[in-house]
């Protein structure tokens, strides 16, 4: 049998008009007339709705000459599988997105070097700094070579000094660690390179050789960063911001 000869036939025996039984399966009485005349077929949820309503076997809804519903039913099966892995697929990609940039903005906030050197979104800036009036030295165990005579001895290792880089006239910057050598008083500014906080190069510099707008925003002496949140070593109203 088909369903719209199934259909029409046992809401007929069960005294119930086209709105009374649509009404039942939450649809209009337009949508069940169509169904009653083959011009659509309900999906599967409601297939079973109507079985259970109508008294009627599944298997007999479903058999009959002709499987145009059968079709329909197994096509929208199919479509909400393949729905559902585009949707699985754009999920993880967002989530992946999200989880990346979450990355990225912890980095900042933090200033972990080598992911900002990776962040695409960072691009590379010129600044200078003042330096202490002279760079801590740590005393480290190393070897001392003079021909074929090693001998083990304290080596004295300049530390990484803590500045605030100035990278443009109107005092943006932030605190960075890097790496200088020893120097003099006369060469105690830095010009630095870096991508966020990590440090391509810096190149020892006198005041006179750093530019009148730049000089105008800068100290003469060198300021520590007091203590506080990393986040607060970027001078930035949004330190998790990973696209700057």
């Amino acid at each position: 049998m088909e369903l719209a000869r199934v259909l029409r036939e046992r809401r007929q025996e069960l005294n119930l008009t086209q709105q009374q039984l649509a009404d039942k399966l939450h649809v209009t009485r337009q949508t069940l007339s169509r169904w009653e005349n083959s011009l659509s077929y309900p999906n599967l949820d409601t297939l079973v709705e109507l079985s259970d309503l109508l008294a009627v076997p599944l298997d007999t809804l479903l058999k009959g000459d002709n499987n145009a519903m059968v079709k329909k039913i197994s096509s929208d099966v199919n479509d909400k599988r393949r729905y559902r892995r585009y949707l699985i697929i754009i999920g993880s990609i967002f989530a992946v997105i999200l989880i990346w940039l979450c990355v990225l903005g912890y980095d900042r906030a933090n200033q972990v070097e080598w992911i900002d050197r990776f962040n695409p979104f960072l691009e590379i800036k010129y600044g200078y700094a003042v330096l202490p009036d002279k760079v801590e030295l740590k005393k480290e165990r190393g070897i001392e070579q003079h021909g074929k005579t090693k001998k083990k001895v304290w080596l004295k290792i300049p530390q990484k000094v803590d500045a605030y880089v100035t990278d443009n006239p109107f005092d943006h910057g932030s605190w960075l660690k890097f790496s200088t050598g020893e120097y003099d008083l006369k060469h105690r500014w830095a010009y630095v390179m870096h991508k966020g906080s990590y440090v391509y190069a810096i190149r020892l510099v006198k005041k006179s050789e750093i530019p009148m707008q730049m000089r105008g925003t800068m100290l003469d002496y060198y300021m520590p960063f007091k203590d506080g949140a990393p986040a607060s070593r970027l001078n930035k109203n949004f330190p998790w911001w990973p696209f700057n």
